[in-house]
């Protein structure tokens, strides 16, 4: 059984800042790891935010996502039911040092605690060697660990000062004249969610490749992509589209969008001109089996929407099974074993709803397990001709 106590420290953060980011991730970790973030208790103090919340593990996300987004410290602490404890120290989005009693790494306890000390510079260095040198009783070992690190966050995880704020944060919407922005105190109503009209403008071309006849018409009746006129289109042309992959009558559904790049400051000009950058959307279908791949030449990658979380999370590369999906050999954790997933409808829409800042949606760090991205390992010739090769396997012809 993994940990069943994590404590979450951010040192000189305010709970308002910091609170919304571990929030934000309850989707995610319940999915991953069917851990239930919304009833994790807080309490603010002079010195920072803590919180303590328990569950079957404790992931490093916890404390990595919130402090890239908020630049600072976080540190993850956990302690497990059948023994042993561990820490992981994040500074902006970073995982400086982790430690587990558990298990012996390659790092020693005074390189440990030369990280701790760059960012608890009043650390008690001795008492925490203790601590980790496993000097210290099982039972008091935690409190032995902030006391030496964070020693303002000693007694915090049983204080009665620890509270749930999540409900705080959710609006009652029972009641609409409670919940009216208060314009005397510059509140703006919520950002309505973009919604598919943002890929509009982007759209430069449709693509598509019907579902092959039954046999034995298909051996004599070659499989042609059919452009479709996309000017004039409207999200409900859109969504047609869209839907007639998902119900199975298209085995291949290409969206060309032409996105702006970076820009270059002509001085003759006098302005910034911007580049425009191909990406494109693939949506395939191989009997009742699917796979969603998204390729962007900002940066030449190739995301694939992932169908299997476990693997992609837990397994090293050169373990991860494989099987064959139109005669290419690819990783089984991105081919849905399903023909209609629910999952890709949802992220596809999510995907093209934000196309214009589309890094945020495909980030690894911020959107965990959902999308894979392969760039160029190396920056040799032979190496980018191989992952251009695999990019073109993948588009329409």
């Amino acid at each position: 059984m993994g940990p069943v106590l994590n404590l979450l420290i951010f040192p000189r953060q305010r709970l308002k800042r910091v609170q919304p980011e571990v929030d934000a991730l309850s989707d995610a970790v319940m999915r991953l790891y069917d851990m239930d973030v919304s009833e994790t208790l807080w309490t603010e103090q002079r010195e920072g935010a803590f919180a303590r919340l328990t569950g079957g593990a404790s992931p490093d996300m916890l404390a990595r996502i919130p402090s890239a987004k908020a630049e600072c410290t976080a540190l993850l602490v956990c302690r497990r039911e059948e023994g042993g404890w561990g820490y992981r120290l994040c500074w902006k989005g970073t995982v400086e040092d982790a430690f587990e009693s558990w298990t012996e790494g390659p790092v020693t306890l005074e390189q440990h605690a030369a990280r701790m000390v760059r960012r608890f510079p009043k650390l008690d260095r001795e008492a925490l060697l203790a601590c980790l040198a496993q000097e210290t009783p099982e039972e008091d070992v935690l409190e032995r660990f902030l006391a030496a690190a964070v020693p303002w966050a000693c007694g915090l995880a049983a204080s009665k000062q620890l509270v749930s704020v999540s409900a705080v944060s959710v609006p009652d919407r029972s009641s609409p004249q409670e919940n009216a922005p208060d314009r005397s105190e510059g509140q703006r109503p919520p950002e309505r969610e973009p919604g598919l009209e943002v890929c509009l403008p982007f759209l430069t071309g449709v693509r598509a490749l019907r579902r092959p006849p039954v046999f034995p018409l298909s051996l004599f009746q070659k499989r042609a992509a059919e452009e479709i006129p996309h000017q004039g289109w409207t999200v409900q042309e859109l969504e047609e589209v869209l839907d007639r992959f998902y119900s199975g009558q298209l085995a291949w559904l290409e969206l060309d969008f032409s996105l702006q790049g970076e820009g270059t400051f002509v001085r003759r000009l006098g302005k910034t001109v911007y580049q425009p950058v191909r990406a494109t959307l693939e949506l395939i279908r191989e009997k009742k089996r699917c796979m969603c791949l998204f390729l962007d030449d900002q940066d030449s990658y190739l995301y694939r929407l992932i169908a299997d979380r476990t693997p992609y999370m837990e397994e090293e590369s050169d373990q991860l099974e494989q099987t064959a999906f139109l005669g290419q050999t690819v990783d089984r954790y991105t081919v849905f074993q399903e023909p209609r997933p629910a999952a890709i409808p949802r992220e596809v829409s999510f995907l093209l709803s934000r196309l214009d800042r589309r890094d945020s949606a495909l980030s690894p760090t911020l959107r965990m397990g959902v999308w894979s991205g392969e760039g160029t390992i190396t920056n040799t010739a032979a190496d980018r001709q191989r992952h251009q090769e695999v990019r073109e396997i993948w588009r329409l012809k």
